[in-house]
């Protein structure tokens, strides 16, 4: 038997379109998926606690890492740094969420820097088990 070559309309081949469509559908949802939450994720791996409570009031946020540096609103600042943002803003409620590794000394200079500049109520960030 002899094969037969196939013309140029009888070879077949694999139409990209559909699957150009479907990644660009993916990466679409991605996109409007990473930009949806304007939550700002833990750097700190919190302390468990047996009684915790959820609150929900306007406080200010400050992280503190294993390595003892500050976080607020997601970027790195300095002891002055939040020193001053707490005068401007005239928060009355700071929330501290240190790492369970975090030497104790970053968030007790963290807790006399909120009192000095007139912060009234200090919560401390722990998580529940379940």
């Amino acid at each position: 038997m002899r094969r037969r070559r196939l013309s140029y309309d009888e070879r077949a081949y694999i139409d990209v379109v559909p699957l150009v469509d479907t990644l660009l559908a993916v990466f679409l949802f991605l996109a409007v998926l990473a930009f949806q939450s304007p939550m700002i994720f833990l750097a700190v791996k919190l302390p468990y606690a047996k009684e915790g409570e959820k609150k929900s009031e306007v406080v200010m946020r400050i992280q503190v890492l294993r390595d003892g540096a500050y976080m607020l609103e997601g970027k790195r600042v300095s002891l002055e740094e939040i020193e001053e943002r707490l005068k401007s803003s005239k928060t009355q409620n700071l929330l501290i969420e240190a790492d369970e590794d975090t030497a104790h000394k970053y968030v007790v200079a963290l807790m006399d820097l909120a009192k000095r500049n007139g912060v009234e109520s200090l919560l401390i960030g722990v998580r529940t088990r379940r």
